[in-house]
This record gives C-alpha cells, sequence and structure tokens, in this order.
C-alpha cells in the first residue's frame, strides 16, 4: 500500500474534514500596531501644517494690510498673483446652498 502525506495546507484535525485554521480573533500583539509610530508623526505633521498655514495667512493678510500687492505677495509664495488672491483674500459670507 502507498500511503500519501497530505500537503500543509490540506492538513485535517482527526475526524474532521474541515481544514485546520487558527481562531480569526487571535492576533499576535507585538503586531497588532506596527505603524504607531509613523502615525504619531504623520497627527504631528499635520498639526505643524495646520500651524504653518496660520503664520503664513496672518503674515499674507498683514503684508495686504501693509499696501503689498498680489503680485508682490505671490513672488514670495512662488506662486501666481491670481492663485496668491484666491487662496489668501479674505472670504465672502457663504453662499446660499443650491437646490438638487
Amino acid at each position: 500500500m502507498t500511503s500519501v502525506a497530505p500537503d500543509s495546507h490540506d492538513q485535517t484535525d482527526a475526524g474532521s474534514a474541515e481544514p485546520v485554521r487558527p481562531p480569526a480573533d487571535e492576533s499576535a500583539p507585538h503586531i497588532a500596531r506596527p505603524y504607531r509610530a509613523l502615525e504619531r508623526e504623520l497627527e504631528r505633521a499635520v498639526r505643524d501644517r495646520v500651524e504653518v498655514n496660520l503664520r503664513v495667512t496672518a503674515a499674507v493678510n498683514a503684508m495686504r494690510d501693509g499696501g503689498c500687492s498680489w503680485a508682490d505677495i505671490a513672488r514670495i509664495l512662488g506662486t501666481a498673483p491670481q492663485t496668491a488672491h484666491k487662496k489668501y483674500s479674505k472670504p465672502h459670507p457663504p453662499r446660499a446652498p443650491k437646490d438638487a
């Protein structure tokens, strides 16, 4: 008689026709959150970006209040005057929502 050993993916529990699988809720705690340090770094970067955007906006507003042109501000920002104006001009009141 010839005996054939089952492949590793075909292993079955004794008396059961189903393959043996580890429980779904079993997770290794040391790999549960492998990116936590990277997540914290990204969160810090987002907070920093918000702070920097507020500082840039305040500086642009101060320059405009001081009489600087959009062209002067755009040159410092490295953008077109129209883009600087669109992004940093003082906000208008919100528009009424469109009916769909």
